[in-house]
């Protein structure tokens, strides 16, 4: 069944998520600066956003989705597709019961006339339709029949690949297309439909005396150099762009005037699949919803906000970093001294906070504090031998041990425990040269 044959770019039966309504077009309201400003995924989703909260959830696709334009559900129902599959891949988005949406995901594709997306998409029903009775099985048996997919079904792997070869040209592809059918997906902050044709400075304030915002526009593209302030008047963020696109270099600042980071971008912009690094080390692929691959590309640099030079090494994609990385305490004195090379981080020193060297060579005892989340501390003590995890394993949320693990030359060697948000012993395994010997629950 290729219902790639099947399913074009105008109304199909039996799919409800297709159907549109002039009469009801919902537009909603955007920030002008936002919209100019930002691009890529962080635009999509700029404009995905009020979409979604209008939406709701799969009842409100059904009574609200036909106030959708045909472009906007291409961007509502291929962001379902790039979740998914770029944190589980075709496996998990077929799992998670979101095969109901290809027909319209396809024809949404075909509309803006992104064909290869589409065409990809369809071979990934098709082996969907093919495998359909193991997916379902699956989901009667909870998250270890999951992970069980991912070996009975390996077909997707190469599709999973080539999605990821994809993905950011069609999210380019989308946003050339909101941006020439602008009116099409959204009203600016005051409810009037946007000049695509202005020439000139575009500013925002706070108050009448005090500028937010400066953009350089011209026929609707920022070009030149944004300009964004705090309220005392000291720079936020100063950007270079060329029709539309950042250049040169990027900064942004602490309130008290204090430069926060600076990005100087490369000449040679490569492609590289998007990690982000679980606190145990192991890699897993990003959900990127919020974030745009240009956003630090090339050298970077950040500070403290007391002035003191934090972080400096070079970025070659948002989530990727190459080449020698050195990290520094408030005080100044030098905490780390790494490599990235070849998708591996190589801690070759580290200094604690007292200034004396705990890991030399690539041996030793690392100790990495970190904040992802507003008021959550998270810490790693782990202990190395010759640039790999070797030895005991501790993992802390705000002070309470989340995870413990013996390793041997880079493998889970031994006891692995994890504990609950209480710090209560919630599960143990037993590991021999990485692999699983036995695991239990702790109730």
């Amino acid at each position: 069944m290729n219902i790639f044959n099947l399913f074009g770019q105008n109304k199909q039966q039996n799919d409800p998520y297709w159907e549109f309504d002039k009469t009801k077009h919902f537009r909603p309201k955007l920030n002008k600066s936002d919209f100019f400003k930002l691009t890529g995924f962080d635009f999509g989703w700029l404009v995905l956003e009020p979409i979604s909260e209008f939406i709701q959830d799969r009842k409100g696709e059904l009574t609200k989705g036909n106030t959708l334009s045909y472009g906007q559900k291409t961007l509502y129902y291929w962001w379902y597709v790039d979740a998914q599959v770029t944190n589980g891949g075709f496996t998990q988005f077929y799992y998670n019961d979101y095969g109901m949406y290809v027909p319209t995901i396809i024809k949404g594709l075909k509309h803006i006339g992104d064909n290869k997306m589409a065409e990809l998409v369809n071979r990934s029903y098709e082996l969907y339709l093919k495998e359909n009775k193991k997916i379902k099985d699956a989901r009667k048996g909870g998250l270890e029949a999951f992970s069980n997919l991912y070996k009975e079904i390996t077909d997707f792997d190469e599709l999973d690949d080539e999605y990821y070869k994809l993905n950011e040209q069609t999210m380019k592809n989308i946003e050339n297309y909101i941006r020439k059918n602008l009116n099409e997906f959204c009203l600016d902050e005051n409810g009037n439909e946007f000049d695509m044709s202005f020439v000139g400075e575009l500013k925002t304030f706070y108050s009448p005396n005090k500028p937010k915002e400066v953009i350089q526009l011209s026929n609707g593209v920022v070009s030149g150099t944004y300009k964004s302030y705090f309220e005392n008047g000291n720079p936020k963020e100063i950007i270079e762009y060329i029709n539309g696109e950042q250049t040169g270099e990027r900064n942004e600042y602490y309130e008290n005037g204090n430069k926060k980071y600076s990005v100087k971008k490369l000449s040679d912009k490569k492609q590289f699949e998007h990690f982000w690094y679980h606190e145990n080390g192991n890699p897993k692929k990003l959900e990127h919803k919020l974030l745009d691959k240009d956003e630090r590309i090339g050298e970077y640099k950040e500070w403290y906000e007391n002035g003191q030079l934090e972080k400096t090494g070079t970025y070659v994609s948002n989530y990727e970093r190459n080449g020698q990385w050195i990290e520094y305490h408030k005080d100044g004195s030098k905490r780390i001294e790494a490599e990235f090379k070849n998708d591996n981080f190589l801690i070759h020193n580290c200094w604690n906070k007292k200034g004396e060297q705990i890991l030399t060579d690539g041996t030793g005892l690392y100790i990495n504090e970190y904040s992802i989340f507003d008021g959550i501390i998270d810490r790693n003590e782990q202990e190395y031998k010759n640039y790999k995890r070797h030895g005991k394993q501790y993992s802390y949320s705000n002070g309470k041990l989340t995870l413990y693990q013996e390793m041997f030359e880079g493998k889970e060697h031994g006891v692995t425990k994890s504990y609950d948000d209480n710090g209560n012993l919630e599960e143990e395994s037993i590991y021999e040269n990485g692999k699983e010997i036995s695991r239990k629950k702790i109730k």
